[in-house]
């Protein structure tokens, strides 16, 4: 097999920040611009939840509109030092940097109150929509991004790589077969086909980087973003031809399948649980009561987790399937569902409730946070 080169004429770099261009591709972005190659690149989101290497910065910590034009500035000087780089930030919608934290197993996740409108929290199929449309328009030879493990974790770094093999694909689609070349960041340790860095390009790398000074620690001879972690402006930056993987397309269905189960297991607890009764001479039915609020608090909880109701479309059809079939007469002609009025109460009402949740047109929860502070 032939050994794979990297010398595109039109070269679409994504990425999630601003200065991941000139982290993990500045070598690329140098030689391509020396070998006069089209190079544009597309930034997802503009670094909002950065955390800043200057004490006399600080203040923009928490104040994302700040944050997200003081890096943006920040990413123009830095192109600046490449030369003719063309740019652009994803315009659908204005995707918001997602942050990060670290699980108990010291990996990067994400966060547990994670935005509505961050990158993260996007659909993988908006995202690729963006993506594709500058593909249409600039026709490149290659597309390069993060791997398919966003690097080192980062959550938006995932969601670049996931949205741009996407877009990969749906272009590839309208063109029968025809698509630019995908490549990805190959991390220390991986394999790769190239790689790509020298002392010129080093000498470009480190101006690129001190135009991110916000973000990076610039040294004389090593630049690093995270204490301790010293690199070299001369270190290689390594790549790898990848094949946009063919399940992309399902994977925002397949992360919704576990709805199902759940679905089905809240339909048989319900009823089991709706015709008892309280021992004492009220008779109160608890069980209705309890499989009600479950019902309701499940299919809320869904809804205002997910920032979607795909989940809550599939948990409900699961349920109500269930509900449909405890209805019918069991094999020795009893009803778990017998027509009285808890009967009638529990098949319609649960329904009801999962059907109004689905309905109703806009559930946010930070929006209830806000409201709750005093805030208009």
């Amino acid at each position: 097999m032939a050994k794979a080169t990297f010398n595109p004429q039109r070269l679409l770099i994504v990425h999630a920040h601003p200065d991941d261009e000139s982290l993990f591709t500045g070598h690329v972005i140098a030689e391509r611009i020396a070998a006069k190659a089209e190079v544009m690149v597309f930034t997802l989101t503009r670094g909002e939840r950065g955390k800043v290497k200057l004490e006399e910065l600080k203040s923009l910590e928490g104040n994302l509109s700040a944050m997200g034009a003081f890096r943006s500035g920040e990413l123009r000087e830095a192109l600046v030092a490449f030369g003719e780089v063309k740019h652009a930030f994803a315009g659908t919608r204005a995707y918001l940097d997602s942050g990060m934290r670290l699980n108990p197993f010291g990996k990067p996740a994400k966060p547990r109150k994670l935005d509505e409108m961050a990158l993260s929290a996007a659909s993988t199929a908006v995202i690729a929509e963006d993506i594709l449309k500058v593909i249409k328009e600039m026709k490149p030879d290659a597309v390069l991004t993060y791997n398919r493990k966003g690097g080192f974790g980062h959550p938006d770094h995932k969601m670049a790589h996931e949205a741009t093999a996407m877009a990969i694909r749906k272009y590839a689609k309208l063109r029968k077969g025809r698509a630019p070349a995908f490549w990805v960041i190959a991390e220390p340790g991986e394999r790769f086909d190239v790689q790509i860095g020298d002392a010129k390009t080093a000498v470009i790398k480190k101006a690129a980087l001190e135009a991110h000074s916000s973000q990076v620690s610039v040294g004389a001879e090593t630049y690093s973003v995270v204490a301790g972690k010293e690199f070299r402006y001369d270190r290689t930056e390594r790549l790898r031809k990848a094949s946009p993987n063919p399940l992309v397309h399902l994977r925002p269905i397949l992360t919704f399948f576990w709805a199902i189960p759940l679905g089905f297991l809240l339909g048989v607890a319900g009823t089991l649980l709706h015709q008892v009764r309280a021992t004492d001479a009220t008779g109160t039915p608890i069980g209705l009561i309890v499989a009600l609020v479950m019902t309701g608090s499940l299919a809320l909880a869904m809804r205002l987790l997910r920032s979607s109701r795909g989940a809550l479309y599939l948990l409900a059809g699961t349920f109500a399937a269930t509900v449909f079939w405890l209805s019918q007469p069991q094999g020795d002609g009893t009803l778990l569902i017998p027509g009285n009025d808890l009967g009638n109460i529990w098949a319609y009402g649960s329904l009801g409730l999962c059907a109004a949740i689905i309905l109703f047109p806009n559930i946010r929860a930070g929006s209830w946070r806000k409201s709750a502070r005093g805030h208009q």
